[in-house]
Order: C-alpha cells, then sequence, then structure tokens
C-alpha cells in the first residue's frame, strides 16, 4: 500500500482526470464510473479540482473505492447550486456538528460572567445543529441565522422532505439516507415529481397564514408545515433571516460557520471575515469549515483579540486520512485554504513511513472486519457484497473511527507533524490541530 504510485507527475487537470477514468487502470468495477463528458461544466470543474487536490495529498491509486466514485458519479452533481436553483443547498442533519460543541464547551468560559451568545451562522434548514447546541449550552442564548427559511416543508413517511418557497417552486428536496425508503441515489426527479404533486394538493388546505406553524396531512401520512420555523424556537434558541452583512452586532462569545465558506471565492470569504469581526466580543471565537454528516472535519479557528481576528489554529479529523474520504477534496474555488492545508498536511502524513505503513494497514483490516471493503489481489478496495446502505455504512465507519483512535492514530499523527516542524497538538474535539503558518485571509 505504501508503495503504490500516486496519481501521475503531470499538473494537467486532463491528465489527471484521465488518472481516474480511463479504462485499463482500475479494475472493471471502477474504471469509467466518473462520466465527465456527461457532467455540467460546473460539476467537471468540481471533480478536476478534487482530483488535483488528491494528487497534492499523495493520494495513491489503490486508495480509490467503489465509495469514492459513488460519490463523485451521483451525489456530487447533485447537491452544487446549479443543482438547486443557484442557491445553496440546505443540508443538514441532527449532530452534525456535536464535536464543535464540545470544542466551545472545552473552552475556558468560567472567569467570564456575562451573557453568552452563539450564533451558527448559515444553519441551514431544517435548523437541527442550532437546536443541538442550544440543548448543549442551555444558560447561552443561540441563534441561527440564515438568508431564507423555507416558508413550507413537505414531509413524507420515509424521512425524505422538501421545502418550498411563498410562491409554491421547489428549492430543496433532502432525500433520506436511508437506501431501502428511497436513498441517496434514486432518481431525484421522479422523487421531486411527486412532491410537487402531493404539494399541489395540501397546500390549499393550509388555513393559518400567520406567523405560528400550521400543518395538514393526507391520508397516506404526507405532512405539508408552513412557517415550520416556529416550532423550533426555544427559550435560549431564537431564528433571524438575515444575510451576514446585514446582521446587527451580536456581542457573540462563538460564530460558528461551517459548511458555507466553500461556496464563496477567497476574495467573498475576505469581506465574510470583516463582518464576523463585527459580530464577536472580545475574547469570542470563529469556528469556521467542512464536513459530511458530522464526519471528514477541516475547520480554521480565530480568536478576537482588540479588535482583530487572529488564527489561533487549524485543525481536522482523522477520517480525512481514510481511503473512503471524499470531503477534503471538495471545493468549489480554486486556492481554498482549508482545501489546501489539508492537503499538505495529509501529503506529510502519507510519506511518514513510520506512521503511514501501520495506518493504511489497520484501516484495510477494520474496513475488512465491518464488512465495508477488502483489498483484492490487485491491489484496490472492493464493496463486499452488495455493500451497505448510507445509514448503515455511516454507522460502521463511526466504529472504525473510534477504533482508530483508541488505537493511537491521533497522537502518532500529531508526532509525525511535529516532527516535520509543525506545533501540533490534539484539541477538545479530538481533532489533529495545528498552528496555521500564516492567516488563509490575511
Amino acid at each position: 500500500m505504501e508503495n503504490a504510485k500516486f496519481f501521475c507527475t503531470s499538473s494537467s487537470f486532463e491528465a489527471l482526470a484521465c488518472a481516474i477514468v480511463k479504462k485499463g487502470r482500475f479494475p472493471s468495477s471502477l474504471a469509467g464510473q466518473v462520466p465527465l463528458e456527461k457532467f455540467t461544466p460546473d460539476a467537471r470543474e468540481v471533480v478536476l479540482r478534487f482530483l488535483h487536490l488528491m494528487e497534492r495529498s499523495g493520494y495513491c491509486l489503490t486508495e480509490v473505492t467503489p465509495v469514492l466514485i459513488r460519490w463523485l458519479s451521483l451525489t456530487l452533481p447533485r447537491i452544487l447550486p446549479s443543482a438547486c436553483g443557484g442557491q445553496i443547498p440546505p443540508i443538514t442533519i441532527p449532530g452534525r456538528h456535536r464535536k464543535l460543541d464540545t470544542y466551545v464547551a472545552g473552552q475556558n468560559w468560567s472567569l467570564d460572567r456575562s451573557p453568552h451568545v452563539f450564533v451558527d451562522l448559515g444553519c441551514g434548514f431544517p435548523p437541527v445543529t442550532t437546536v443541538n447546541t442550544a440543548n448543549r449550552f442551555p444558560d447561552w442564548q443561540v441563534y441561527g441565522v440564515d438568508r431564507s427559511f423555507a416558508e413550507y416543508v413537505l414531509c413524507d413517511t420515509t424521512g425524505q422532505y422538501a421545502c418550498f418557497n411563498g410562491p409554491g417552486e421547489l428549492v430543496h428536496l433532502q432525500p433520506s439516507i436511508d437506501q431501502s425508503k428511497g436513498g441517496l441515489y434514486k432518481n431525484t426527479n421522479l422523487i421531486k415529481e411527486g412532491f410537487r404533486q402531493r404539494f399541489e394538493f395540501l397546500s390549499p388546505l393550509i388555513r393559518d397564514k400567520g406567523l405560528l406553524s400550521s400543518r395538514v396531512e393526507d391520508e397516506n401520512g404526507n405532512v405539508l408545515i408552513r412557517n415550520h420555523i416556529a416550532d423550533f424556537k426555544t427559550g435560549n434558541c431564537s431564528f433571524i433571516t438575515s444575510d451576514i452583512k446585514d446582521l446587527c452586532p451580536m456581542n457573540a462569545s462563538v460564530v460558528r460557520c461551517m459548511n458555507l465558506f466553500l461556496y464563496f471565492s477567497t476574495e467573498d470569504r475576505k469581506q465574510w471575515m470583516r463582518c464576523i469581526k463585527n459580530q464577536l466580543r472580545d475574547n469570542g471565537i470563529l469556528i469556521a469549515g467542512t464536513n459530511s454528516f458530522g464526519i471528514q472535519a477541516r475547520y480554521f479557528v480565530y480568536e478576537m483579540k482588540m479588535g482583530q481576528l487572529i488564527p489561533r489554529e487549524f485543525a481536522f479529523s482523522l477520517d480525512n486520512l481514510g481511503h473512503i474520504a471524499f470531503m477534503p477534496w471538495f471545493t468549489l474555488h480554486e486556492n481554498d485554504p482549508e482545501a489546501l492545508l489539508l492537503s499538505d498536511l495529509s501529503r506529510i502524513l502519507r510519506c511518514a513511513s513510520v506512521f503511514w505503513k501501520g495506518f493504511a494497514r489497520d484501516q484495510d483490516r477494520l474496513l475488512d472486519f465491518h464488512g465495508i471493503c477488502r483489498r483484492g489481489p490487485d491491489g484496490f478496495l472492493h464493496v463486499q457484497g452488495q455493500g451497505l446502505s448510507p445509514k448503515r455504512f455511516l454507522e460502521k465507519n463511526a466504529l472504525l473511527w473510534r477504533e482508530m483512535i483508541e488505537s493511537g492514530y491521533l497522537e502518532k499523527a500529531v508526532k509525525a507533524l511535529s516532527q516535520a516542524g509543525y506545533e501540533a497538538w490534539i484539541n477538545p474535539a479530538c481533532d489533529i490541530a495545528v498552528r496555521p503558518p500564516e492567516d488563509p485571509f490575511a
């Protein structure tokens, strides 16, 4: 595994793409499964940037798995803004930011007796991450902020739901992660049409057009809810519809901005940072980064000091180094500082034989033990049997990485990065942290 060749030495995007889609380089189960020629221009650009970052990280051809191929070919094109009417998809899931709440809880707030404010910027809808945080910090005032909240939400009996705006246009579809109940990989156009038909039937039945939530249900158990955001408000949890540039100063102890910056260019991010600076109190912190379903997290932490946001750390979860990983290289713009730094740190760890040899061996063993993938005689990982549903995969994946952490690989990664010249440690979220070499938005 440690001797496998990297993608290629060429910096050509086309050469990188050929490395993953040309037949003859991979087993037949993998070859040609990323149909770049059928992608929209923006999806093609994202995949090619994805491959370039994989090469930069020292990712090996034999690390490519059917899970990664499926994500590139099926899931990625459906979560881009172009597939959501030009809007940022409000994808969210309960528990997604649990470890970031743990990070906040690990800070020394005891000396500050003043009321604490937590701003969950770009919280998405339904705002379950904001609610999770409000439950974790009952003595704090927590605000979920987003530029828009869906006026209508239509839920079916399988866990899928669709968001509609005031005029009745479908603006977001959230499929179930349980493949047996619809799944992330079913025909979304067919699912959308079904939701539209149910919405046309149910929407005239809603009578209450006031500020409170109102709902109707059909005979099949489908529920249409108007002003659903009102259902999530509690004594310490409120919601604000606003762009960050129009948000009144909140004097916040914490601003969390996850899975939002990646949709904006570096220049746009700099403007966002100036706006966020106006929201923080002295010694307050900003957590800004990316994760997926609570896994494969990468983020910067800033601290407000005398009117300036000072980068405190860059952190990433151990599973970013996994064979079945996709978020480390997912970005919509060139020169994404999170993705670039993560790729550089990943390459250091992949090139550190004292770390990577054992890491790759134990990861292969656990992938096989948990029935996720098995490495074949051709040197590549293959899905066992019919594979796992997305829900079951997430459960087994979480168990696998708990076992890797228990085997000491957090400490080993910190040691390898320290030997490479970084100031590195394990942060309160049990992620690998380094002192950023520079301010990425300076």
